[in-house]
Order: structure tokens, then C-alpha cells, then sequence
């Protein structure tokens, strides 16, 4: 129910960002962010349906298909209020037609869960201490092997968390962190039979997601062979 709870907050407090810029701009914008609106209380209206058959601690295994990465991220951007936030800059160098083996629900709330806690960390970092703010967000294919890597300049993962970093509850003492975001992200990404995990001497914090396209399966294509 922690985990419930964790990311169905997510998505409520997305509708209600969204919601409160519509509440005073004028039609124009109203026609841009309404549908943003909707789908974001889809999302969440969903994820409490999926409650009624949770019988288990686990996530359901992932629908995968080759999705566009872009559009995924620049929702992302959006819908955890970036878009509009001019302190943080946001770079996206991702791969022209880029596409990932991947559940398009399961990926978006991974790449939410790492870009709310980048920008919490670069809320929490004092602006005395200077240094450009900047979420950055990359993405490769590598042969079967879709690799992105989301990144910032705060101040990083202290030592003493890095070891249980994706164990449920475990934070790093940022108000309003619960400690499940990386939790939840780790184990969406290993149902893909992929892996995240911190990449080392970074300044701030880098997350590597590393995604293998599923194995092409033999049998399928002899019998579509046949009946060609």
C-alpha cells in the first residue's frame, strides 16, 4: 500500500499542477493543457482500479512494445512541472528515433520517479553554493541494448545511502522524500530484465538505466516463414 500510495501522489499532485494553471490562463492554453489534465487523472484513476486485484507485493508483469522515447520524456518534463520552471534548466540529447523494448506506463513512471527525486535534490541544494541547476537526460542504443541516463548538478547521493540506495524507505533525508521512488523505479526496470543503478564519479547524481530488447523468438519466425 506504501507503494500505492507513493506513486498515486505522483500523479495527483501532477493533475493538481496542471489543473492550477488552467484555473487562470485563457482558452488558447486551456486547449494545451486540458487533454495534459485528463490523462493525468487517467493515470491515476487506473492505478487505483489496479488496487482491487492486489493481492500481491509486486508489480504486474510490464506490456512491452518498441516505444519513442522522446515524446516519453518531454511528458515527463511536463507533467512533473519542469517545463514551466525556468530555475531548472533541462537538456534532453537523446538518440534520433530512438525506441526502447519497454511497458510505455511502466517506463514513464520510472523516468518520473529519478526526474522528481533530481529535481527535489536540486531544490534542496543551497543556492548559496552556486552552480548551474540542470537535469539532464540522455539516451543510446547500443545493439539490443537501450541505455538512458538521467542526470544533475545537485549535491549528490551521501555515501552512507548508496549501499541499500534501492531498498523501500531508504532516503537521504530530502524533505518530503518517502524513499520509495528509487524502490519502485529499480523494480520496474529489473521486470524488464534490465538494470539501474548510480553511476560513480558524476557531479551530482547520474542514473543508469540499461533496457535489453526482448529475445527474438525463433519459433515465431519459422511459423511466419511458413505462412508466407
Amino acid at each position: 500500500m506504501a507503494k500505492i500510495n507513493h506513486d498515486l501522489r505522483n500523479l495527483l499532485a501532477s493533475a493538481q499542477l496542471l489543473s492550477d494553471q488552467l484555473a487562470s490562463v485563457p482558452d488558447p492554453r486551456v486547449q494545451r493543457f486540458a487533454p495534459k489534465l485528463v490523462r493525468s487523472l487517467e493515470r491515476a484513476i487506473a492505478f487505483c482500479q489496479s488496487t482491487l486485484s492486489y493481492g500481491r507485493a509486486q508489480e504486474a508483469a510490464p506490456d512491452r512494445r518498441m516505444v519513442l522515447i522522446e515524446p516519453v520524456v518531454m511528458e515527463v518534463r511536463e507533467t512533473a512541472g519542469l517545463a514551466s520552471d525556468a530555475s531548472i534548466a533541462w537538456v534532453a540529447a537523446i538518440e534520433r528515433g530512438l525506441a526502447v523494448d519497454a511497458d510505455p506506463d511502466q517506463l514513464f513512471r520510472v523516468l518520473l520517479n529519478l526526474v522528481r527525486n533530481a529535481a527535489q535534490a536540486l531544490e534542496s541544494h543551497a543556492a548559496g553554493e552556486g552552480g548551474a541547476q540542470q537535469i539532464r537526460i540522455t539516451g543510446k542504443r547500443e545493439g539490443a541494448v537501450a541505455i538512458l541516463e538521467i542526470s544533475d548538478t545537485g549535491p549528490g547521493v551521501p555515501k552512507k545511502t548508496r549501499e541499500r540506495l534501492f531498498e523501500a524507505f531508504q532516503t537521504s533525508g530530502r524533505p518530503g522524500g518517502s524513499g520509495l521512488g528509487l524502490a519502485i523505479a529499480a523494480e520496474l526496470v529489473r521486470a524488464h530484465g534490465g538494470d539501474i543503478h548510480l553511476v560513480e564519479g558524476t557531479i551530482g547524481a547520474t542514473f543508469r538505466i540499461v533496457i535489453p530488447d526482448r529475445p527474438v523468438e525463433l519459433l515465431s519466425i519459422r511459423n511466419e516463414r511458413q505462412r508466407a
